[in-house]
C-alpha cells in the first residue's frame, strides 16, 4: 500500500458558458500538486476556488483542459487526464474512492446494500460484505431499523454517513473527500476524523477539503491553497 503516489503536473481547467456567448471561465490554471502515501492533503481558499474541480478532474468526472494527473500504485503509472474510459473504471474500482457531498445511488436499493456494492463489485462473499457494511453503518450511528430502508427518505446527515460508509468500506490507496463532515453533529464527525486518519495511517493518500478549522486540524497532514481564477472572454 506504501507504494502509490500522485503527481499533478501544469493543470489547467475550464468552463464554458454558452448561456454568456462561450464566456469562457477559467477556475484552475497550472496547478500542481505531489501527493504521497501516508499523507492528508487539505485544499484551502475561498468558495469557487477550484477545490471541488480539482477533485473532480482526479476521479475524471471532469476532463482536464491540459496538464497531467499521474498517478503511480506499486509501480504501474497512469495519467488519469488522457486514460481511456475502461481504465478509469477501473481506477474506480480498486484505487480511488471518492466521496462527494451528495449520496448518488439506485432508489429502491436498501441501505445496507448500498454500503456493501463495493465489496461486492470486487468479489467480497455477500454474507461477509453485509456483515462489514453493518459494523460500518453501527460505528457512524446509522440506526440499525434503517439499513434495509433505501436511503432516499433519509436526513442530511444520515445519507452523508451511509455516503462516508460507502467511501470507506474499501481501502482504497487515494481517497477524494469532498466537505465529508459538512452535516454532521460533533459526535458522528468525531467518527469520520477517525476513519480518515485511520485510513492514513495505514497508507492511504487522501486529499480533501474541510471547511471546519477542527476537523482540519485533526486530520490533515499539510495545507495546499487553491487561488481563485478571473473569467476570461
Amino acid at each position: 500500500m506504501n507504494d502509490f503516489s500522485l503527481n499533478i503536473e501544469n493543470l489547467s481547467k475550464s468552463f464554458t458558458i454558452h448561456a454568456q456567448g462561450g464566456l469562457r471561465l477559467p477556475v484552475l490554471k497550472s496547478f500542481d500538486l505531489d501527493v504521497a502515501s501516508g499523507e492528508c492533503i487539505a485544499l484551502v481558499g475561498p468558495s469557487g476556488a477550484g477545490k471541488s474541480t480539482l477533485l473532480r478532474c482526479i476521479y475524471a468526472n471532469y476532463l482536464a483542459d491540459s496538464g497531467r494527473i499521474a498517478l503511480n500504485n506499486h509501480g504501474e503509472v497512469v495519467d488519469i487526464r488522457t486514460a481511456a474510459p475502461r481504465e478509469v473504471l477501473k481506477l474506480r474500482q480498486h484505487v480511488i474512492g471518492y466521496v462527494s457531498q451528495f449520496l448518488r445511488v439506485i432508489p429502491r436499493v436498501p441501505t445496507v446494500q448500498v454500503v456493501a456494492e463495493p465489496l461486492r463489485d470486487r468479489n467480497i462473499p455477500a454474507d461477509e460484505a453485509t456483515a462489514r457494511a453493518e459494523k460500518l453503518l453501527a460505528r457512524l450511528n446509522v440506526p440499525e431499523k434503517l439499513w434495509q430502508i433505501p436511503p432516499a427518505t433519509f436526513s442530511g446527515g444520515e445519507q452523508q454517513r451511509v455516503n462516508i460508509a460507502r467511501g470507506f468500506i474499501y481501502d482504497f490507496p487515494l481517497l477524494l473527500l469532498d466537505e465529508p463532515t459538512a452535516s454532521l453533529d460533533r459526535a458522528n464527525g468525531s467518527v469520520v476524523i477517525e476513519l480518515i486518519n485511520e485510513a492514513r495511517e495505514r497508507g492511504a493518500a487522501i486529499i480533501g477539503i474541510f471547511h471546519d478549522e477542527d476537523v482540519r486540524a485533526e486530520v490533515a497532514t499539510r495545507l495546499v491553497e487553491v487561488q481563485p481564477l478571473q473569467a476570461a472572454a
